[in-house]
């Protein structure tokens, strides 16, 4: 008993130790505090197996821009990210879909069908608000190729309907209004949609059946009823101790790792292999020094696997757009969410860049940054009073999308409505 005491002590203090040094050596090295050391330790320390990394990676791919539950053409109830619908639905669309084309165990098809034969059923919606390519998408999730669909198809929503004994998804394409329909044994998303149909909070319905097909896309979704919702009032700050693990994870030999300040005050570090520059502003741009040092990359996902073990630390994270131009050339965009809402960076409109060529990675650059609450209250966020005021700001002017977004930068920041437009886009204040 006495032993085991004794080495459980000299574990605490061997542990003490080991933050101590990495603390002082940080501290003159890049002058972090005490805290973000620690936090980084932890999150060093929790390394998640291959396995893991690809299911994270994968939730990351599917996890659509806005989800809903349409229930009928004057009633859709939005599904936030934060919430715990949100994951559970991306999980069983991921599990049904591999295990179903492992077995080879569903129908398909390719039909023409207009945007209204959905707004009046009961189903589930995932909006991605970007073409993706359904070949690609499929493969990545299952590791499998459907022969029947063209490889040129894009999607940019997934309608999933369901009842008690089969599962049809419509992989749909706005812009044609066509859709491959695949029919599946059921996948068990009927409880999901009863949890989330009781939470009636955030209550948005088609624009045509409330009457602005004047100036509105009609497929579009319009919120109207909002009942005990509160969203935080956040800010962004430079992340010291998500620099601390990227730098932990990528340069582990400190003895090949040199550091230079740059005349602008940005920091580069490099050893051999690669270079990673920190920049004044929270950006950061990581290349290899030579194409030849660059990772392989097979996948979007081996691509967002690499980004997961280098770089990332719990956020809530999206795809926001995927450029493929042929096999092994892609770019990938990343969006970080605060209260299940993108937080955009910068001018960009995406927080991250993942740059893959001739199957290697070639850069990776975006912004490091904590979002923190500053408050959380009751915030206006009628869509339809925002419409309004664009209105009476700019006329009738034809809307082609509305959404909730925070913009980062500056002091803090709330939601402002985002509201696309053909003449460009235009943010409105939730608070009146």
């Amino acid at each position: 008993m006495r032993k085991s005491k004794t080495e459980a002590i000299k574990s605490i203090v061997l542990s003490i130790l080991v933050i101590l040094s990495i603390y002082l050596y940080y501290k003159i090295y890049f002058d972090y505090k005490v805290e973000d050391i620690v936090k980084a330790v932890d999150i060093f320390q929790k390394q998640q197996s291959e396995q893991q990394l690809l299911k994270k990676a994968r939730e990351i791919l599917v996890s659509p821009k806005e989800m809903y539950l349409n229930i009928s053409k004057n009633v859709a109830v939005r599904v936030l990210s934060n919430q715990a619908q949100y994951s559970q639905v991306v999980s069983k669309f991921i599990e049904g879909i591999e295990k179903s084309l492992v077995k080879k165990e569903f129908e398909i098809s390719f039909k023409s069908i207009s945007a209204d034969f959905f707004k009046v059923k009961k189903l589930l919606i995932l909006s991605y608000g970007y073409p993706i390519n359904f070949s690609t998408f499929v493969y990545e999730l299952t590791k499998r190729s459907i022969a029947e669909v063209p490889k040129g198809f894009d999607f940019d929503r997934i309608f999933i309907e369901e009842n008690a004994t089969s599962t049809l998804l419509y992989f749909f394409n706005s812009q044609k209004q066509r859709a491959v329909v695949m029919k599946f044994s059921q996948f068990g998303f009927m409880p999901l949609e009863d949890l989330i149909e009781k939470d009636l909070k955030l209550v948005y319905s088609w624009s045509d059946s409330l009457g602005f097909t004047e100036i509105a896309n009609k497929d579009i979704l319009i919120p109207v009823e909002f009942s005990d919702v509160q969203f935080s009032e956040i800010k962004t700050r430079q992340s010291s101790y998500k620099k601390e693990v990227t730098i932990r994870r990528l340069f582990p030999d400190t003895i090949l790792t040199r550091k230079n300040i740059l005349k602008n005050g940005d920091v580069v570090i490099t050893d051999e292999r690669k270079t990673l520059q920190l920049k004044n502003d929270g950006g950061f741009v990581f290349e290899y020094t030579e194409n030849v040092f660059g990772e392989k990359i097979d996948s979007i996902c081996d691509a967002l696997i690499f980004y997961l073990k280098t770089f990332y630390t719990d956020e809530d994270l999206r795809v926001c757009k995927l450029e493929v131009q042929k096999e092994g050339n892609f770019k990938i965009y990343l969006i970080l969410r605060a209260n299940g809402i993108d937080v955009v960076a910068g001018d960009e409109g995406f927080c991250v860049e993942i740059e893959v060529k001739g199957g290697k990675l070639q850069k990776i650059s975006g912004h490091l940054f904590d979002i923190l609450k500053v408050r959380t209250s009751q915030i206006k966020v009628d869509g339809i009073a925002a419409i309004d005021t664009i209105k009476e700001r700019k006329g009738d002017i034809f809307i082609e999308e509305i959404d909730l977004e925070y913009i980062s930068g500056g002091a803090s920041s709330y939601p402002y409505w985002k509201i696309r437009t053909q003449s460009g886009v235009v943010y409105v204040e939730t608070i009146k």
